[in-house]
Order: structure tokens, then C-alpha cells, then sequence
């Protein structure tokens, strides 16, 4: 296949047609174009090789040496994901998702215990398909569910999935107490999941959700992406309460993830499951560019958020951009309503550096929050990538009710600091105009020297090591410890 890799860019891996096998598979062909839209490099995977164990087939189409690589595909058993990651592997390609993070993400057992609070509770025991488990250890696992002195209606799956759409016959037990009719809806589930039961049997606590659908939440490096209505019910599109899950989707620690929240009749949102990313069937009616430009950008090495202290840069991607060049929230909270004039005007920029293909992973523009509100306070980015001699530029902006507070002078700090961490930056400069005291002084504080004039402008500069120490004390002396920490949690 003559797939040209960028080289600041992952692959992203999506089936191919059986009957065609140059073109994406029908299923997946509007999600191919999207994310071509976003930038993305594609190729083609042959998945009915890669089922039948034929590993070498189902790769023969993937470039080599493409290196990063996200999978976005049929779900797959553990062990084929294992082979996949391996066979990519012997052409110098690396999936973004381990096999044990996959597993982990994909199985209940692997991400229940961090979701534990925010779940119904769930008991599992290993089986293999078509043996389901004797009544006596049925009776045993589900003793701790439900309370005392009342029916305890309880769910049936299996490690991944249920038979919801068989609900009476194979998924639900009004009363786990009754265990003939335990064991009767085991039984069946296992039945109708044949050779495709995975792990064994869960039962898990009922609970009582309102009829306002499930939302999907797709998790890249710890940052909600993009949200959607889940598949099944896509008329319906809730907006979930996020603050308690996003810690724990970070504590996960996993890349990219999903998962799938639904309203509880006592007005809380809970987690009914989680899942890999890649293998998460994608909402319809909405927006995918988001996500698939947040695989880029992560993919690619570079941050989609950068923290320290009391300031988190969001990187405003450029499908979001355009809706801040338009003046719109676009998601955020912005101190003063909507975005300053020149907050959508830099966004403006971005957009059109996208269209024109010269938009830069990690090199465009991040919305300058509180950390700990999340209220947006202004922006802060890139005049595009570094240059031949490893001068990047960087430009700020906040709105009206953020100045004077010091803002300003900790967002350039901070991504000062990152830039000049980077290994093809040398020089970062910012430009000023001489009568523009508060903005000469936001750069001085941050550590920027002057450099003299250039068109008419003042020019300052910070290198490598003045923009670490900077970054380092400003961070100490937060009490936020020092060093800029790319926001996502630990990577599998």
C-alpha cells in the first residue's frame, strides 16, 4: 500500500472492505472520510484475515515503519488484539493501545474496580462458553447484591456484553434470591453468546435509570472529546455531569476510552459501562472531527491539555476553533460570556492554517482556563510550528475580566516552558507593541529578555533553560510543584 505516513501524525488503522478490499469497509467508510477531514493518515486492515489467525494477511495493506498506530474497528477478542499488536510490531508500526490496556479497557474486570463508586456493583466468575456455572456457585456470587429483606433484581453480561435486547429471557433477574430463575437466564445468556462469550459470567445490581437515553463519552489521554448520544437510542442526546467521573477516568490511566453514562431516578449520573476507544461504535448525528483530531494531536506526542498551578491550557482543535472564530462558547465557560475579539480571531487563524493544510499538531492555539473552576479566561498559542532554526512564536490574549490578576504571566510561563522543552525548539519569542506596557510586562515576568525591535514591535525571547527555571519556580511557588505536567494521567 502507498500510504506516505506524515511524520507528525499516527496512522489510523480502520477495516477494509471484504468484496473491496482497497476501499474501507462500508460501516466504517463515513468515519474514514471524517477523519481524513481531520487530518488523519489512514490504512486498511483486512479483519476477516485477522479473525481467521491469518495475521500477516490482515496487515499486508499496512504501510511499514508507519509508527504510532490508533485502531478504530470491529471489536476483537483479547488474544487477536494481542496478535494484531504484534504482527504491527514486525512492519515498525506501535498501537497507542497496548493488549493489556485494551483488555483492561474492554473487560469489566479491568475497569471496575476504579469505577467502583460511580457503577453498580458487580460480581463475576470465570466460565467457559456453552458451560454455564452450577446453581449452587450462581446462589454463592450473588449472596452480596442487592438488600436484605427484599427482591434483588439483578443483570446478566458477560465480561463485555449483554442480551438487553433479549431482557426477560437472558438478561434480567427480578430477584436473585429465586435461584432457579437464576440460573435458567444464565443459562440461556450463555447459550445464545455461543463461542463469543467473554471471560464468564457478571451479575450486576439493577438500577433504575431515567428514560432521557445514555450518553457516550469518548476519554482521550484523561479529556472528554467528544459526547454523543449512545447508538442505540441516537434520538436522544442527554448531557451528563461529568465531575466525578473525569478523576476517575483518569485514575484509569488508559489512553483512549469510552464510557457510557445514564441517569439514575435519584438525578445521578453513573457509569453503566465502560469500554476501548477503538472498538466503541460511534454516535450518529453529531460532529466526529473532534475526536478523531484529538487522536491526532495525542497521537502525535503533544498535549491536549498542559497544567500547572491554578492554569490549564486546553488545546482548542481546530473543529472547536471554528466555532470560537464564529464567537461562540463552544463548550466553554467563559468568564465574560463569550470569546474576546481577538481569542476568535487567533482561532480564526487556526482554522484557516487547517484548511489550507498547515495546521500542526501541538502548534496552534489552547484556551487559557482555571485550573480548579474550569471558567475559560482568554488564549494563548502558536504562530505556527518552529522554524528551520528552532524559533517558535507564541501570542496571548485575555478577556476583559481576567486582567490584572496575573493570569497572562502564568499561561506564558507555562507554555513557554513546554515549547522550550522541546527538542526542535531553541528560541521562544513573542512580539509586542512598544506602547503595550501590561503585555511587555506579562513577558518580563514570565522570564522573556528583550531582544530589540523588529517591524515596528518590541521582541522578546527566552531560551531552553531560562524557560524551565522560570516554569519551575513559578510552579514551586504555587505550591503546585514544579515542571509542566501534560494533562491525561499515566500512559499504558
Amino acid at each position: 500500500m502507498t500510504v506516505d505516513p506524515a511524520a507528525d501524525r499516527p496512522l489510523l488503522l480502520l477495516p477494509g472492505d471484504p468484496l473491496r478490499p482497497r476501499r474501507p469497509d462500508p460501516h466504517f467508510a463515513a468515519e474514514a472520510a471524517a477523519a481524513q477531514s481531520a487530518g488523519a493518515v489512514t490504512a486498511l486492515l483486512g479483519h476477516e484475515a485477522l479473525v481467521a489467525g491469518d495475521t500477516e494477511a490482515a496487515v499486508a495493506r499496512v504501510p511499514r515503519d508507519a509508527g504510532p498506530v490508533w485502531y478504530r474497528g470491529w471489536m476483537l477478542p483479547a488474544n487477536r488484539y494481542a496478535e494484531l499488536s504484534a504482527a504491527l510490531a514486525d512492519r515498525g508500526c506501535r498501537l497507542l493501545t497496548s493488549p493489556s490496556a485494551y483488555q483492561r479497557a474492554h473487560e469489566l474486570p479491568g475497569w471496575y474496580e476504579t469505577f467502583r463508586a460511580l457503577t453498580p456493583h458487580s460480581v463475576w466468575l470465570p466460565c467457559a462458553p456453552g458451560r454455564a456455572p452450577e446453581r449452587a456457585a450462581l446462589a454463592g456470587l450473588a449472596e452480596g447484591l442487592g438488600t436484605p429483606g427484599g427482591p434483588r433484581p439483578v443483570v446478566v453480561k458477560d465480561w463485555v456484553k449483554s442480551r438487553k435486547h433479549e431482557w426477560d429471557e437472558a438478561a434480567f433477574v427480578p430477584d436473585a434470591g429465586d435461584t432457579g430463575r437464576l440460573a435458567a437466564v444464565v443459562g440461556r445468556f450463555i447459550a445464545l453468546q455461543e463461542e463469543y462469550l467473554t471471560g464468564g459470567v457478571v451479575l450486576r445490581d439493577f438500577e433504575s435509570f431515567e428514560a432521557v437515553g445514555e450518553a457516550r463519552v469518548w476519554w482521550v489521554d484523561g479529556e472528554p472529546v467528544l459526547t454523543g448520544p449512545h447508538p442505540d437510542t441516537p434520538e436522544l442526546h442527554p448531557v451528563p455531569d461529568l465531575t466525578q467521573v473525569a478523576p476517575a477516568v483518569r485514575e484509569l490511566g488508559l489512553r483512549f476510552v469510552t464510557t457510557d453514562l445514564a441517569l439514575r431516578t435519584d438525578g445521578v449520573w453513573r457509569v453503566v459501562e465502560a469500554g476501548d476507544g477503538q472498538v466503541s461504535g460511534l454516535p450518529t448525528g453529531v460532529d466526529h472531527r473532534p475526536l478523531f483530531e484529538a487522536l491526532i494531536t495525542a497521537g502525535a506526542g503533544y498535549p491536549l491539555v498542559l497544567r500547572s498551578g491554578r492554569v490549564a491550557l486546553r488545546a482548542l482543535l481546530p473543529a472547536t476553533a471554528a466555532r470560537v472564530a464564529d464567537g461562540e462558547p463552544a463548550g466553554f465557560d467563559w468568564i465574560d460570556g463569550t470569546p474576546a475579539a481577538a481569542t476568535s480571531g487567533g482561532a480564526g487563524i487556526a482554522v484557516r492554517a487547517a484548511a489550507a493544510g498547515h495546521y500542526r499538531p501541538g502548534w496552534g492555539v489552547f484556551v487559557l482556563t482555571d485550573a480548579v473552576s474550569g471558567t475559560a479566561l482568554g488564549s494563548i498559542g502558536f504562530h505556527g510550528p518552529p522554524d528551520a532554526e528552532g524559533s517558535v512564536e507564541i501570542g496571548y490574549d485575555l478577556s476583559p475580566s481576567a486582567r490584572g490578576a496575573g493570569w497572562a504571566t502564568d499561561a506564558v510561563r507555562l507554555l513557554a516552558g513546554w515549547a522550550a522543552a522541546r527538542p526542535e525548539v531553541r528560541t521562544v519569542c513573542a512580539l509586542t507593541e512598544p506602547e503595550n506596557v501590561p503585555s511587555r510586562r506579562v513577558l518580563e515576568r514570565a522570564g522573556f529578555r528583550f531582544s530589540g525591535e523588529r517591524e515596528g514591535r518590541c521582541a522578546y525571547e527566552i531560551d531552553g533553560s531560562a524557560a524551565t527555571a522560570a516554569t519551575a519556580g513559578a510552579a514551586a511557588g504555587s505550591g503546585a510543584g514544579a515542571g509542566v505536567n501534560a494533562g491525561g494521567g499515566p500512559r499504558s
